[in-house]
């Protein structure tokens, strides 16, 4: 399990964390049924259910312990585990069993009030009622709230139980599923693995940007370039760069590292007779990111 750390201010451990959850973990799906116009639409884990509870261990631990907040990501939950223990007269079973908890014993009071001042919290006593509220909204379970009554304090976010389905069972169903959750050149991969067919409506603009960002701005030329056998100077005339190895390095050996472009004679790199095509997944990324 990979570990990172984040380290500096409060309130910038708080924005990176977030920062790095929401960009590399939260995901969006859409289901579209035959028999209504409107689709649903659920996130895997809400975001401000997820600011909130980061927000409040961040308020609520003790930083006379070195032991830092501990988030925990896993396919169906993530845990937010702080320490110690909230205090009295907040318990377990008060955790448990209520939704709207008013405790007049604050451990920091200071930084509560630092982190209303960012909009990070709401005020005293709004937490619980906004985690149960966006977890709700969402269609996702009740999160769980667990300590010791001494040493920690531990909350659950457990994913939307539609979230994890897998295509096959949704598209059995009857709906057609769109996933937003393409956060990473690796993510897109897999989905293009997957070999669905038609576009993903709302998708082009975000696949474009992770694009710009990962490889270049420029892919969805290269491969509309391609779709017959092409070779480099033809392909780069029609680019308009010039055809040289850096630009070759660039914006052609990316694509084709990718599996995204093929070469007609792999094993030939240097041939006089050397073509580019577009392959399969490329096809299948074009479509995704030509659809408006």
């Amino acid at each position: 399990m990979a570990e990172l750390g984040f380290k500096g201010p409060l309130h910038k451990q708080i924005s990176e964390t977030l920062t790095f959850l929401r960009t590399n973990v939260l995901g969006e799906r859409i289901v579209k049924f035959p028999d209504r116009a409107e689709a649903a639409r659920f996130y895997n884990f809400p975001y401000r259910a997820l600011e909130e509870v980061l927000s409040n261990a961040v308020y609520h631990k003790s930083y006379e312990l070195g032991a830092p907040i501990e988030v925990q990501v896993f396919p169906d939950k993530i845990t937010v585990l702080s320490y110690p223990a909230p205090m009295p007269p907040v318990d377990g079973n008060m955790l448990k069993n209520q939704r709207l908890i008013l405790s007049r014993e604050y451990r920091n009071r200071r930084i509560g009030d630092f982190l209303k001042e960012l909009h990070l919290t709401e005020g005293r006593g709004s937490g619980f009622p906004i985690i149960y509220r966006e977890m709700k909204n969402n269609g996702s379970p009740a999160p769980v709230f667990e300590t010791d009554d001494k040493t920690y304090t531990m909350v659950t976010l457990k994913v939307h139980p539609e979230y994890l389905k897998s295509l096959d069972e949704i598209d059995g169903a009857g709906t057609s599923v769109i996933m937003f959750s393409i956060n990473s050149l690796d993510g897109l991969n897999d989905f293009l693995k997957k070999k669905l067919d038609g576009a993903v409506d709302g998708a082009s603009a975000h696949i474009q940007n992770l694009l710009g960002a990962t490889v270049h701005s420029k892919v969805m030329e290269f491969l509309e370039a391609t779709l017959n056998w092409t070779y480099r100077k033809e392909l780069f005339e029609k680019i308009g760069f010039s055809n040289n190895t850096q630009n070759r390095a660039k914006y052609l050996d990316p694509l084709i590292e990718n599996d995204w472009i093929v070469k007609e004679f792999p094993d030939k790199s240097t041939s006089p007779n050397q073509r580019y095509k577009i392959t399969e997944s490329g096809l299948r990324l074009l479509n995704l990111i030509s659809t408006k």
